[in-house]
């Protein structure tokens, strides 16, 4: 199984990991052999990156919650927002659009039950893969992420079930505030103008007041209101700092900025999740709570499996599956040798058991390290554009 960017996959592969749209509608299942049509379908919808499959014994990845789940959570979060796209995706605000309904309240609760029940159900969880998520629904699958994010660490920083459920709540809605503030400056690709950047900076207030009327609670409104202040008191909307800053908004604070920075956006590309984990280590104490920084350091791992990366040997891998108790020690299959040259039969280790070798750093984000060397494959129409 390996993680690749969609317009360099070969008709032909094996689409390795379902894909789902922003309401949890199936767009195609693992095991189906992508074609030139089901490739251009992905892009035009905004998929730059799919999990493909080298055999059919790879097909559908251990997920950290049950696919069946994330679809209920979005059902039920969509009965209280209320998703749905624009006749016309060509208007100024384009992407997806909302309208709340407060009595759908009960909606998020059952989605939130839902994702708590599950996660506390489990005797082990960690984050190993990366979502993957569609350019034209970013905030609302973010959302879903962020908030499996924050109760998995919210469990490990020992919270009673209650208090995951308020956690849940808050980091489920925490952008709200995002539904006042056009989609057109939210996706802009060039550098925003200073009245575009102080709309953005107004989303957080924007937020507080949706769910405060919106009968979902006060805790969950202080999140979307404080998940983008910062330890050292750098952060908006009001500068509060350390324990100032809910414990929940806290916890936020740093599943949300994971997230957005191995996120593909229109204006930047995604990051690799070590690189995101170093920045979060780095700024524990500065911009994030220390203890909330250990807890998620403990859960999410630096090389997801089906990435690729570089040996200690001087060879290129592929991480097939983790180790639990040793994230940074997964099992790898070797599939270049150091010359880069893709070797004959792949060979597998388990980094746990061999101390002699070890991950150095990751290879290059969407890198292919595919059995084949034939050129990737162009796309008539649909090649993604560069964010740089």
């Amino acid at each position: 199984m390996r993680l690749v960017a969609t317009e360099t996959v070969v008709p032909g592969t094996r689409l390795g990991r379902s894909v789902y749209d922003h309401t949890g509608r199936l767009i195609l299942a693992a095991g189906v052999t992508l074609n030139r049509r089901y490739l251009e379908l992905l892009l035009r919808q905004g998929y730059t990156a799919l999990y493909v499959a080298d055999s059919i014994e790879e097909v559908e990845l251990p997920e950290t919650i049950k696919l069946d789940t994330r679809r209920e959570v979005v059902r039920y979060v969509n009965e209280f927002a209320k998703i749905y796209a624009p006749h016309d995706t060509r208007t100024a605000k384009g992407g997806f659009h909302c309208q709340l309904n407060p009595g759908m309240a009960g909606s998020v609760k059952k989605a939130v039950d839902l994702l708590v029940n599950e996660i506390l159900s489990s005797r082990e969880v960690v984050i190993g893969l990366v979502d993957i998520k569609s350019l034209h629904d970013h905030s609302f699958r973010h959302s879903v992420q962020v908030a499996l994010m924050s109760i998995v660490v919210g469990k490990i920083m020992g919270l009673r079930k209650s208090e995951l459920r308020e956690l849940g709540t808050g980091t489920l809605l925490h952008d709200m505030g995002k539904l006042k503030i056009p989609d057109s400056i939210w996706n802009k690709k060039e550098r925003l103008t200073d009245d575009e950047i102080r709309q953005i900076m107004k989303h957080p207030q924007e937020g507080y007041v949706i769910l405060r009327n919106a009968n979902v609670g006060l805790l969950a409104a202080h999140v979307a209101l404080q998940h983008h202040e910062r330890y050292n008191g750098t952060g908006y909307p009001n500068g509060f700092a350390g324990e100032e800053i809910t414990r929940y908004a806290r916890i936020c604070a740093v599943c949300d900025v994971f997230d957005a920075i191995t996120s593909d956006r229109p204006y930047k590309p995604a990051a690799h999740p070590c690189e995101a984990l170093s920045f979060i280590q780095k700024n524990a104490k500065v911009l994030f709570d220390p203890v909330v920084v250990e807890a998620f350091l403990s859960l999410v791992a630096s090389y997801p499996v089906a990435t690729n990366v570089l040996l200690s040997t001087g060879e290129v891998a592929v991480v097939k599956r983790l180790n639990i108790h040793a994230l940074a020690r997964p099992v790898v299959m070797v599939t270049k040798d150091r010359e880069r040259r893709f070797l004959t039969a792949f060979n597998e280790i388990d980094l746990s058991q061999v101390d002699s070798v070890s991950i150095i750093n990751h290879v290059n984000w969407y890198d292919d390290l595919g059995y084949q060397t034939v050129r990737p494959y162009e796309l008539s129409s649909c090649k993604r554009q560069s964010s740089a």
